[in-house]
């Protein structure tokens, strides 16, 4: 019988011991294919989806410090837009509280002034030096005026002639201040406009007029007690042609806090026969009022980028959070996978060959009668030993194929079920495959090396005495 019928008929009637043998090949090829495959893939997958996750929150960090500095670049238009509006209301809001500068002559009795209304007369030129001079450039407004303490009804009034502001070409044309009072006719104050009404025609000192308005109470003697007229017409009942008491006009913010100082050297350089005076808390009022507008944006402005940078460092902490922890866990994954990998399968391994030894050695001691036969009919010990080391290299062969192919396909069904990865990730190891398809005869041989060795020592004479 050729050693391939002796080895054919092995397999067959040794189906159960061959059977075993094969699933612990199979077993110990498929971890040993597997187990790599499995780490394998998963560190690609964690490899890739941890990048995703990097990628992703920079991305949403970048898009986020996009949207601030837009936002804030809105903010900064927008601020803009309305400092602009909120500084020409106020001006406004400023410009309704009154002038806060007067000019008068040098010779005036400041006593008088206050008292009486008494001022030293100027000739009405002085208001167009000072609009025609480009040396001008912090006063603005000014209106003309001429006063004077008279009786009216038997009382004493304050009548008041105004100009139309003078108009200063130097300097930006804004919205003028001051009464535009048209001839022939009268402002009354609250006080003086007791017992008249709109449209009423009154007497004073000598020349009739229309009472043209009612001017609300202000609490000062010098609006209540007044009778507002144009400055034509008071020169004309006051026989006082071309003359005027005081220049009213409104100081420009200046960048010291001595802004009278600062606008009574242009006004010497100009009109050195004049002097001036200041309502400092209307001056003061104003400049205030449109610091606290800059300072309130300004405010704003810096809050909304303090918030929004605390609530990105808060953002960025969160998903550097968020990636530590899925970080850590795919670590205790992978330290798992590779303690198997490492540890697990080299144990299953050697426990598979030395079942597998057992195997072949149990079917050594079943057999010994069967080899001690062949032994007597001529068969040499080379081709026992061949008998059984070619059934254990068939049965590698067979085991190590199997075993690779259903070490991918368990690898692939652990990871895609099992651990949410692709299964685009996981391609199989041709050094591992190799290795399996090379090594599990080499295992196999191995592990029956020993049996076959002890098989071909035994005498044929003693065997075939005892059997």
């Amino acid at each position: 019988m050729s050693m391939f019928q002796l080895l054919k008929a092995e397999l067959w009637h040794r189906k159960l011991n061959i059977t075993l043998s094969l699933l612990a090949l199979v077993a110990a090829a498929t971890l040993f294919v597997g187990s790599p495959t499995l780490l394998d893939g998963y560190r690609c997958e964690s490899e890739q989806h941890l990048l995703a996750m990097q990628t992703a929150t920079e991305s949403a960090l970048v898009a986020m410090q996009a949207e601030t500095d837009s936002q804030l670049a809105q903010m900064e238009e927008k601020t803009k837009t309305d400092l602009a509006q909120l500084d020409k209301q106020t001006k406004r809001i400023m410009r309704d509280l009154g002038f806060n500068l007067r000019i008068v002559h040098k010779n005036t009795d400041m006593t008088q002034l206050y008292a009486d209304f008494v001022a030293f007369d100027m000739p009405y030129e002085y208001v167009s030096r000072l609009a025609e001079s480009p040396e001008i450039t912090k006063i603005v407004h000014l209106v003309a005026t001429l006063k004077q303490m008279v009786q009216w009804e038997d009382k004493s009034r304050l009548l008041v002639g105004f100009a139309l502001e003078a108009t200063q070409t130097h300097i930006e044309q804004k919205a003028p201040m001051g009464f535009r009072i048209k001839p022939g006719t009268v402002y009354l104050g609250a006080v003086s406009g007791e017992g008249h009404e709109v449209g009423d025609m009154v007497t004073i000192l000598g020349k009739e007029f229309e009472v043209a308005r009612i001017l609300p109470a202000h609490g000062t003697a010098e609006e209540d007690i007044a009778i507002c007229m144009h400055l034509k017409d008071a020169q004309e009942v006051l026989n006082k042609p071309d003359r005027i008491s005081e220049i009213l006009a409104l100081g420009c913010k200046c960048k010291t806090i001595e802004r009278i100082e600062e606008i009574t050297q242009q006004l010497e350089l100009v009109l050195p026969e004049a002097k001036v005076m200041e309502h400092r808390v209307q001056a003061i009022a104003r400049d205030d009022q449109r610091k606290l507008i800059v300072n309130y944006n300004a405010q704003t402005m810096a809050d909304y980028q303090a918030n929004r940078q605390q609530i990105m460092q808060k953002e960025r902490e969160s998903q550097l959070s968020i990636v530590e922890r899925e970080i850590a866990h795919r670590g205790s994954v992978m330290q798992l996978l590779t303690g198997v990998t490492s540890v697990v399968t080299p144990l299953i391994i050697l426990v598979c060959a030395i079942w597998v030894g057992m195997l072949a050695w149990a079917n050594v001691r079943e057999r010994r009668v069967e080899i001690g036969l062949l032994r007597a009919l001529g068969k040499s010990t080379s081709s026992i030993a061949g008998l059984f080391i070619g059934k254990a290299m068939l049965l590698g062969i067979v085991g190590g194929a199997t075993g690779c192919a259903l070490g991918y396909v368990l690898a692939r069904w652990m990871a895609t079920s099992m651990l949410d990865v692709d299964v685009a990730n996981f391609t199989p190891s041709l050094l591992a495959s190799g290795c399996a398809l090379l090594g599990t005869p080499v295992v196999a041989a191995m592990a029956s090396y020993l049996p076959t060795l002890s098989a071909v020592n035994q005498d044929p004479a003693v065997v075939l005495m005892d059997g």
